[in-house]
């Protein structure tokens, strides 16, 4: 069966970061590298999305009861699920699939832990689990499926690694889930041998009666379902040029109350007052005010829809920006500046 929805192309965004490249040659040499670092990311990430997406598309081509949907982005009471590929069955099973493309490559270890090898430190980085990560994603999307009548009876996640990327894991079953997209079919096949908790029997027992009364779903109902899926989707909308820093030349008129360099395209905004600094921390000082890990603390802001991962950056998102939270460049280097009234409510507490 066909997916009902495609990846998203990424012409327009790569055009515009090529805009800001070109841009920020003349101008400024550290920002261009960072730019010109940030399209290879995006290239690599939509490859690996395409590759994974080829082959579960071949791999359930034949599956006329399953329908797929390709990098779909749902919104929900602010929440917000961005998932790379999802799979829907006529009874309710379903499994999300996170594609992961590192090209220096990953590693599990025995804890758990994931963690990307950083090139240019010689070293070991810890990342936020696509599991955890995929994991999260399933409350929006359960909402969302119950909002069209389907009702789920499971969700299953996986991590699909990229053919470039390195990949190193304990020799653990329940890591299984983590492979390459080539090897979806045999982790299909070792699940299907391998045997069940009750919790996991119950659900085949449910799945059974379904079938048995014949309340699965016809081949056109899942259809249905994914076109309906599809037109949930809601694209990713930000300001490009100002996670650099940069505003967009010619785009709208300067506030004469600012003072703006045309040679480097940036607008200087007025100084602020030491109180008005104050209320806006990194993500590092609102992770310590919340006394969280930083990565604990983009990870909760996430789940909110606040930030997004961009290459190995986080970068605030459109919803976010709209509360005050902003985009900003120190040395090259992008971060998220955060209000400290939206760095409470993330903590879900108020701290002095």
């Amino acid at each position: 069966m066909k997916a009902a929805k495609q990846t998203d192309p990424i012409d327009q965004r790569l055009a515009e970061l090529e805009e800001i490249h070109a841009h920020a040659s003349k101008r400024d040499k550290r920002i261009a590298n960072q730019v010109k670092g940030d399209i290879l990311k995006l290239k690599a990430g939509h490859s690996a999305e395409k590759n994974a997406a080829y082959m579960l598309d071949k791999l359930f081509l034949e599956a006329k009861y399953n329908i797929l949907l390709h990098d779909l982005r749902l919104e929900s009471d602010g929440d917000v699920a961005q998932i790379d590929h999802l799979f829907l069955n006529r009874f309710g099973f379903v499994r999300l699939y996170e594609t992961k493309s590192f090209s220096t490559g990953m590693k599990i270890d025995d804890a758990g832990v994931f963690w990307r090898w950083d090139g240019y430190g010689k070293q070991y980085i810890e990342i936020p689990s696509p599991i955890l990560q995929s994991q999260r994603h399933e409350v929006t999307l359960k909402q969302a499926l119950k909002t069209l009548g389907y009702d789920a009876l499971s969700f299953s996640h996986y991590v699909l690694v990229d053919y470039k990327a390195r990949l190193i894991k304990p020799n653990d079953a329940n890591f299984d889930r983590v492979c390459r997209p080539d090897r979806l079919e045999e982790v299909f096949k070792k699940e299907e041998n391998k045997s069940v908790s009750l919790n996991e029997m119950g659900i085949l027992v449910k799945a059974m009666g379904r079938l048995i009364s014949g309340n699965g779903l016809t081949s056109q109902q899942v259809l249905d379902t994914g076109k309906k899926l599809a037109e949930l989707h809601k694209p990713l909308k930000m300001d490009v040029w100002s996670r650099y820093g940069l505003k967009r030349p010619n785009r709208e008129p300067l506030s004469s109350k600012n003072t703006v360099s045309q040679e480097k395209g940036i607008t200087e905004k007025p100084k602020k007052n030491e109180a008005e600094v104050k209320e806006h921390l990194s993500s590092s000082k609102a992770a310590r005010r919340l006394k969280l890990s930083t990565l604990e603390f983009l990870t909760k802001a996430e789940s909110f829809g606040l930030v997004i991962k961009e290459g190995e950056a986080y970068v605030a998102t459109e919803k976010a920006q709209k509360l005050g939270v902003e985009n900003k460049v120190f040395r090259n280097i992008p971060y998220v500046s955060w209000p400290v009234p939206i760095i409470d409510k993330v903590g879900g507490t108020v701290t002095t």
